[in-house]
Order: structure tokens, then C-alpha cells, then sequence
């Protein structure tokens, strides 16, 4: 179980921005993770600073120092789509854009008041407006995330700065001091592309993982790992000249691949030890 420092920000605060820097510095962390997902990320580094400036910051500072950064909350996708299956039909008859845009990014909020609202501990008042707008809808936007973002803090190892929004850190908090009884919720596969078949294996001292990758270069493969997650990706199908003198005419097959294998158990992933052949992507994971 990773040791945790939580740091709960108003979004694009100058004063929140800053106090992650100084927690990441003052922490030297094995992991920095942030209130993102990999759609979010990329949107994050192209915005180039101009958007979600404690994202920003905790990013540029990991990177500096040498830091893996960790993306811990649910697709978007899912969120989204959960947030309108939870809603009424009643609700969903009513204005709620606004109140969304001014929950997730503090629209419509003064951000000097959003910092006295955290320093105050009072942004739980901003949650209870929320749930009292619609509890399904906070359920999905707030306390399914929660235990989503708290399961990804769990499955680390060594110490963590986790950079959310505000309205999550007492939540995520309480999850991570009773990690076992973190629920399960939509996430993982849902809403994601994940177009490939995955089997694990396992001996004394080392996880196999095999992954069918037909049709790509080898350089269009990647491998990454952190905590108990093997993330692979692979984009971009070989349609030149294959063996026997035939050539590419059609596609029927997805030409990219995104897919996530959580592993039983810790591994060292400096040790990790990847190949791929006739298709085919083996990855061998040293247990910790």
C-alpha cells in the first residue's frame, strides 16, 4: 500500500498550482498522480499551461524531476454516460450545464473564493448543492470517482502526491484508510478502446503476459507499467508488402489498440523484459 499525501486544488488557482509544486518538491515522490484521464492528459499538455493550471503544474514539475506521472481517474467517456444514466427524467429536462461546468472546472466561482472554500474546508458545501440538484448525478460524478481514483492510488507502491479537485480529497481519503472495502464501479473497459485479447501467466518469480498485436511493427508497439498496471498501445498496421508478394487492398481490423492487464501483484518494472514476434507481445514481469 502506497503512502499517500493528498492534495485537494481549485483547478486553475495560481495558489493551488503552487502548492503542488511545493508538495511535490518537499515529498520527492516515487509517483505523482493526477485527477485525469488519458483523453484529459493529452488536452492538458496541448491547452500548453493554459488550462487546469494544477494539472499543468504537477505534470511539468514530475517530468523536471524525473517523476512517472500516474493518470488515476475514469475515462471521461464513462463518467459522462454515467452521469446521464443516473440522472431523472425530470432532471435531465433541466438546465445542467452550468451547474456540471461549475462543479468539474469551478465555473462561475470566484477562484479567490474557491481558495478560501478550501483553506475553510468548505467545499462540501458546493458537493451537498450538488447532490441536493441530484443525488444520481453526484453519485456518478463525485462518489464513483472517488472509489475509482482511490483503487488506482491503491495499487502503488512507495510514496504518492495525488493532485484532485477539492470536492474529491475527503473521499478519496476515507477510501484509502479502508482500502478493502473500496466498491467496484464502471471504469475500467468501459468506454475505452480495447481490441485485443490478453492472457496471464504466472511461476514463482515472474508474470507472463501474452498479447495478440496481428499486423503491427514492432515500432509501433509500447509498453509501460506502473504499480500493477501493463499498459500496451499500437498504432498504425504494416500495409506494405507482405511475405509471398502480397499486398495491403483492405481493412477489416482496428489499426490501433489500447489495452490495461491489472497483474494479481506488485512487480518491479525496471526488470521488465518485453518481446514481440509473428504478432505476438510477450512481457515478463519480475514479482517485487
Amino acid at each position: 500500500m502506497s503512502d499517500v499525501k493528498i492534495v485537494g486544488t481549485a483547478h486553475v488557482s495560481e495558489k493551488s498550482a503552487l502548492d503542488v509544486r511545493d508538495a511535490i518538491r518537499d515529498e520527492q515522490p516515487d509517483y505523482v498522480a493526477v485527477e485525469l484521464d488519458p483523453a484529459r492528459y493529452e488536452s492538458v499538455k496541448e491547452a500548453d499551461g493554459s488550462y487546469g493550471n494544477d494539472m499543468t503544474t504537477a505534470i511539468e514539475e514530475a517530468e523536471r524531476l524525473g517523476i512517472p506521472v500516474v493518470l488515476i481517474d475514469r475515462d471521461v467517456r464513462v463518467t459522462l454516460r454515467r452521469f446521464w444514466e443516473e440522472l431523472s427524467f425530470f432532471e435531465r429536462l433541466k438546465t445542467v450545464g452550468a451547474l456540471v461546468a461549475g462543479f468539474l472546472g469551478f465555473g462561475g466561482v470566484e477562484i479567490e473564493e474557491m481558495d478560501r472554500a478550501i483553506e475553510e474546508n468548505r467545499v462540501e458545501g458546493y458537493i451537498d448543492e450538488l447532490r441536493e440538484f441530484s443525488p444520481g448525478g453526484a453519485r456518478a460524478l463525485i462518489d464513483e470517482r472517488d472509489a475509482y481514483m482511490a483503487s488506482r492510488l491503491s495499487e502503488l507502491e512507495g510514496k504518492v502526491v495525488a493532485v484532485v479537485g477539492a470536492g474529491h480529497e475527503e473521499g478519496i481519503r476515507a477510501h484509502i484508510e479502508n482500502p478493502d472495502r473500496i466498491p467496484d464501479v464502471p471504469g475500467d473497459g468501459y468506454g475505452r478502446r480495447d481490441d485485443t485479447d490478453a492472457d496471464v501467466y504466472e511461476n514463482d518469480e515472474d508474470f507472463l503476459v501474452v498479447v495478440d498485436l496481428p499486423g503491427f511493427d514492432k515500432d509501433a508497439v509500447s509498453v509501460s507499467v506502473v504499480g500493477r498496471r501493463l499498459r500496451v498501445e499500437a498504432e498504425g498496421r504494416n500495409t506494405g508488402l507482405f511475405a509471398g508478394g502480397y499486398r495491403f487492398v483492405s481493412r477489416r481490423r482496428t489499426d490501433s489498440v489500447e489495452t490495461e492487464v491489472v497483474l494479481p501483484a506488485p512487480v518491479d518494472a525496471d526488470d521488465a523484459e518485453a518481446s514481440y514476434e509473428d504478432g505476438v507481445l510477450r512481457v515478463r514481469l519480475p514479482k517485487a
